[in-house]
């Protein structure tokens, strides 16, 4: 062997002696990442796997209540798993879909504690914007039902989803025609009729609403573009 190669093989040695064990533990725990990572994927896909199928079982129990109201099996067998999602399926979409559609009957059931819990329980998820506005709005509804008006104006109030304003300003307006709160209730449906037609759009439900209380529709003139005129030639 040459004096060139014993060289190499010191120099081999001294880096391994000197850096040899940071590379293994470097090594070990990229592959320890990796793993856990390769698990979590599998994991993920198959916990929502079996979400997927506790969904369409509670959906066809929902749907046999829902077609025979007085079959109490079928009403215990939505509860029970609207509770499995909930409780082994919460970060999965299927559990918010799941409460959303056991609150709706709850009310069908004329069971409004019922279906407020299960809203509350939605808007405790963090869900997406859409799915907490109407969370937000059935639930404001139901207050509303139980003589809860208080509570009901202060949800609205605190959701603040800009493509929503419509519907939210509608509602409250309901709210507060039902509280007998009239002048309120006036501004509410004018800004309503307002952000309606700024997407140029109308509804004669809320007309009828606003004509009730005795207010008519505000109309919002748009800037007319300039017209250059050329000069003739």
């Amino acid at each position: 062997m040459s004096q060139h190669e014993d060289e190499q093989i010191e120099n081999l040695k001294r880096f391994w002696q000197d850096y040899g064990t940071p590379i293994l533990v470097g090594i070990t725990i990229a592959v320890t990442v990796f793993a856990g990572w390769r698990y979590w994927q599998t994991e993920k896909v198959n916990s929502a796997t079996k979400a997927a199928t506790v969904f369409q079982d509670m959906l066809g129990a929902a749907q046999r209540s829902q077609l025979n109201p007085d079959d109490k099996a079928a009403t215990t067998d939505v509860q029970r798993l609207v509770k499995d999602l909930k409780d082994d399926y919460a970060g999965t979409p299927y559990a918010i879909s799941a409460a959303m559609v056991e609150a709706r009957h709850a009310l069908d059931r004329a069971d409004n504690k019922g279906a407020e819990k299960q809203l509350r329980w939605v808007l405790e998820q963090k869900p997406t914007e859409g799915i907490r506005v109407l969370a937000t709005t059935r639930l404001a509804r139901v207050l509303m039902a139980d003589k809860q008006h208080d509570a009901a104006i202060a949800l609205l109030v605190k959701e603040k989803a800009p493509g929503f304003e419509p519907t939210i300003e509608e509602l409250k307006g309901d709210i507060y025609q039902a509280q007998g709160k009239i002048d309120e209730a006036r501004k509410a449906y004018q800004s309503a009729s307002v952000a309606l037609q700024a997407r140029d759009e109308r509804s004669p439900v809320l007309e009828l609403k606003m004509a009730d209380v005795g207010v008519a529709p505000i109309i919002v003139k748009k800037d007319t573009p300039a017209v250059t005129e050329v000069p003739a030639s």
